[in-house]
């Protein structure tokens, strides 16, 4: 999408916008050509709906899980690391003269 493109699609976001908080402020008193175009552009503008699995999770949630779990592992890791180091010191035994 090009510069002119985007900038084009913002500005019919910003108008329809515009139109919308217009009528919030007027109410009923808006014609209902008005309505319509506010409605339409809506309809174009809204993001499509998420469908949550049962026990969905947010992305906080999510984010402290993982964090969680890359602490378990690096504790792993560093355990695991040390021990082949002992192991690797306890198998030089030193050269008996």
């Amino acid at each position: 999408m090009s510069t002119k493109q985007l900038l084009a699609e913002i500005d019919r976001g910003i108008n329809a916008l515009q139109k919308a908080r217009a009528l919030c402020l007027k109410g009923d008193a808006v014609a209902p050509k008005a309505k319509a175009i506010v409605a339409k552009t809506a309809k174009l503008t809204k993001a499509p709906a998420k469908t949550s699995a049962k026990g969905g999770m947010s992305d906080e949630g999510r984010a402290k899980i993982a964090a969680a779990q890359q602490k378990r592992w690096a504790k792993f890791k560093r355990e695991k690391k040390q021990a082949a180091k002992l192991a690797k010191a306890a198998l030089v035994v030193p050269a008996a003269k």
